[in-house]
């Protein structure tokens, strides 16, 4: 039996109910029973394309034969519940519902990955999880996805922000991500005009809200995003492998991309080489994070930032039901869509941000002003997440005559491996606010 907490249902990160509420049941018949439209045509090029390839055809049928296994052993002991997905028409017209559904509450509790929770009674699956980590596979989910982000940008979108006290203006909600400290596009109903404008927020006063600790110097390490800390490894390896008790991180996956040009434009600054021996810091967003990522150190931008394109829904750790692919953050890191920048910082060697993908939470987008060459310094905007990401990874230069030592300002060292979060807010108690700060270098003399 694996440790409690590598368990994938205990690692909650808020996006989606915790295993047993009712309200992962309702949202199941609500997508499920949903009056059928005709197919978008992203879910159709999908639909032809399984239905055209053997190996795809039958690892779906396997998914949809193995789920019903699934349900049945769950309905015996009530772990989890798990939608009954019998076939491939009635998947596509669930994610076809979903294409006109912005993340909700219901009774209070949020579905934030509508498309990871309808999919979590066949990810588990053999036939599933061989189907989501193929490049073909994902190719077609990201037009389906890529649909969804319109959606995320349209009025309709903000139907979650019309009524004072409900959804997203339910006093609870409210306090999750703390109302008042944020931009609004108008003073009235709806505060934001759609989706993606509340999750792309800015703050009213960013120097008040996150100031920016060590701002001159590079010494003071500092967090790019907002979250809390999944793990910290030194050391890491070139090549590694992935065991379910250690889950390492492997530098020639991390660094690999399936478009031939990134992988060139990889190889021909030796990343691979530049941070061998060096330290991995990885943390998580829950829902009600800030979106946007800041630049950590005073330097300049070693090559234009790259996104590379990567599954949504593989994980490392199964069955992960309501677990948001927390569990798996580590492997995620080597085969899910992400972004890829690389600092140059003053005296303190080259520095890698890895904006990350989650499941459907998986766009990134890089600010015009990360460019090749450019100068920028601790607290410059650095990109952000269009409903994307829920994971990011600061990889930092091994430094001959320097050790970094990962501590908030006040001293207090951060564990290696925190316990899980298990709140419904998916908050730990290792926050990393950014701006703030998660280590100092010190001299090895």
């Amino acid at each position: 039996m694996l440790p409690q907490q590598l368990v994938s249902f205990n690692m909650q990160s808020g996006w989606i109910p915790n295993p047993n509420r009712d309200s992962f049941r309702q949202f199941f018949e609500m997508v499920l029973n949903a009056d059928r439209q005709t197919l978008a045509p992203s879910i159709q090029a999908l639909r032809k394309l399984i239905e055209s390839n053997d190996v795809l055809a039958y690892l779906a049928n396997n998914a949809f034969q193995e789920n019903e296994n699934i349900v049945d052993a769950h309905q015996s002991t009530q772990e989890a519940p798990i939608p009954r997905i019998p076939n491939l028409e009635t998947l596509l017209h669930g994610f076809n519902a979903i294409l006109n559904m912005a993340p909700q509450f219901i009774n209070n509790d949020l579905v934030g990955l509508p498309f990871s929770a309808l999919v979590v009674g066949i990810d588990a699956t053999l036939g599933g999880s061989t189907l989501f980590r193929l490049p073909m596979f994902n190719e077609k989910m990201k037009a389906i996805l890529d649909d969804w982000a319109v959606f995320l940008k349209s009025p309709a979108s903000a139907s979650g922000f019309e009524v004072e006290g409900q959804q997203w203006l339910s006093p609870a909600a409210k306090k999750q991500y703390d109302f008042p400290i944020w931009k609004k596009d108008s003073q009235t109903l709806p505060y934001w005009k759609s989706w993606d404008s509340f999750f792309t927020r800015d703050f009213l006063d960013p120097a008040g809200a996150r100031p920016i600790a060590g701002r001159d110097t590079n010494q003071v390490v500092i967090c790019p995003n907002d979250g809390s800390l999944f793990c910290w490894q030194p050391q890491v390896k070139r090549r590694d492998v992935f065991w379910l008790k250690g889950m390492p991180y492997s530098l020639d996956d991390i660094f690999s991309s399936p478009v031939q040009a990134q992988n060139d434009l990889i190889k021909s600054y030796k990343l691979t080489e530049m941070f061998e021996g060096g330290y991995v810091f990885q943390t998580y967003l829950n829902p009600y994070n800030f979106h946007r990522w800041w630049v950590p150190v005073n330097g300049t931008v070693l090559f234009d930032p790259q996104v590379i394109p990567g599954c949504f829904f593989s994980k490392l750790v199964l069955p992960d039901y309501g677990g948001a692919t927390t569990a798996s953050t580590p492997y995620l890191a080597e085969v899910n869509a992400r972004g890829l920048i690389v600092f140059e910082a003053k005296g303190y060697g080259n520095v890698c941000c890895i904006p990350l993908g989650m499941s459907e939470v998986s766009t990134v987008k890089f600010d015009s002003g990360m460019k090749k060459g450019a100068t920028v310094k601790k607290g410059d905007e650095m990109g952000m997440f269009h409903y994307g990401g829920s994971s990011f990874v600061v990889i930092y230069q091994n430094l001959p005559d320097k050790q970094l030592i990962f501590m908030n300002d006040k001293g207090v060292q951060y564990p290696q491996q925190p316990p899980p979060p298990g709140s419904s807010a998916g908050a730990s108690s290792y926050g990393t606010n950014i701006g703030s700060q998660i280590g100092q270098w010190y001299c090895k003399c």
